[in-house]
């Protein structure tokens, strides 16, 4: 099983409540949702976490760090 980070969202109070609401109403646990949206949104984007192989202090070719 893969490890867990707990991770905290501040949201609008109006947003909060109508997430609470559309949680209850769909049936969702908040933090299972938050997640699989999480996910969906990094995979939508085709985004992968890489490793950054550069020490640090090096910078890339185009002098970035």
């Amino acid at each position: 099983m893969a490890s867990t980070v707990k991770i905290s969202v501040l949201l609008p109070k109006e947003e909060s409540e109508r997430f609470d609401e559309y949680c209850r109403q769909e049936g969702y646990k908040k933090s299972t949702l938050v997640a699989r949206l999480i996910k969906e949104h990094l995979d939508k984007h085709a985004f992968h976490l890489q490793m950054n192989f550069l020490k640090k202090g090096e910078h890339d070719h185009d002098g970035k760090k």
